[in-house]
């Protein structure tokens, strides 16, 4: 069980329906092991919920609504905490400040090299295949920046599905292929990132139209980053969210095993230095 602490209600809407679920549990007299049993949940979650660390989803909610006998108040106090959260905080307007703040990334690329995991070298490539940017090496250099928080005291976990055509593409490349692929065997044995290859093979997938990034901040909060061709943007809607979940669930079961994606990538290396 979740040890309990002190929810100032007013704080927010979330931390305004905790306190209320608490409240209603004891006047009751329940346990949150009782609760949970009523809701068809667990005690910990339950005390997830009461103690801010947790966002109940809309089921959940109305299971304990109707539990506790609320009359619905507990779902309109959700519901309008979705909406109020479902905006932006202002830390959270790009994509760099949010891959700072965040404590794990799940990402997939369906036409380049994450971000996170380019190497100069490719990273000045794709650049200067936009012919239209008179900045170049400080576009590389910021990119460069952001993965610091790879290798910094608390490192981001990172879980990134790469095409293989993308890699097909790299090893292509002459002057890229060989420190890309050196660069991503390095990052994949770090403990904190784990790589796997969607195969062409695999054919028509759940992300044919287009790639994201899943966020999930120290605090359990999560986001999605898309970025379409021109500006990308973050959304915090639940459902986007929860539909981007799916979405890379279905992929992974696609995918090579993070072993057998280093032996590929490898295999490219070494074709490529030849």
């Amino acid at each position: 069980m979740v040890a309990e602490k002190d929810v100032d209600p007013n704080e927010s809407l979330w931390a305004l329906l905790a306190f209320h679920v608490r409240r209603l549990r004891k006047e009751r007299g329940w346990t949150q092991e009782k609760l949970a049993e009523e809701a068809h949940s667990t005690s910990s979650t339950v005390g997830a919920i009461e103690t801010l660390e947790r966002k109940p989803r809309p089921d959940l909610v109305a299971a304990i609504d109707r539990a506790l006998n609320a009359g619905g108040m507990l779902i309109d106090l959700a519901h309008h905490a979705r909406i109020a959260s479902a905006e932006i905080p202002s830390w959270f307007e790009t994509l760099t400040k949010a891959e700072r703040a965040a404590a794990r990334i799940r990402t997939f690329e369906p036409q380049s090299i994450p971000g996170l995991l380019q190497c100069e070298q490719y990273a000045r490539a794709q650049f200067a295949a936009l012919r239209d940017d008179d900045d170049l090496e400080s576009r590389v250099a910021a990119r460069m920046a952001r993965q610091e928080v790879l290798t910094r005291d608390r490192p981001l976990k990172l879980w990134a599905i790469v095409d293989e055509a993308v890699l097909l593409r790299v090893a292509a490349t002459p002057g890229v292929a060989i420190p890309q692929l050196t660069h991503l065997l390095a990052m994949a044995e770090r403990p904190n990132i784990v790589i796997e290859i969607l195969p062409i093979d695999c054919g028509v997938h759940p992300c044919m139209d287009g790639g994201f990034v899943l966020l999930t901040m120290h605090n359990r909060s999560e986001a999605v980053y898309v970025e379409p061709m021109g500006e990308g943007h973050l959304i915090a809607q639940d459902e986007a969210i929860d539909q981007c979940e799916r979405r890379y669930d279905l992929l992974r079961a696609e995918t090579w095993s993070p072993a057998r994606s280093i032996a590929y990538i490898r295999a490219l290396l070494e074709r490529s230095s030849t």
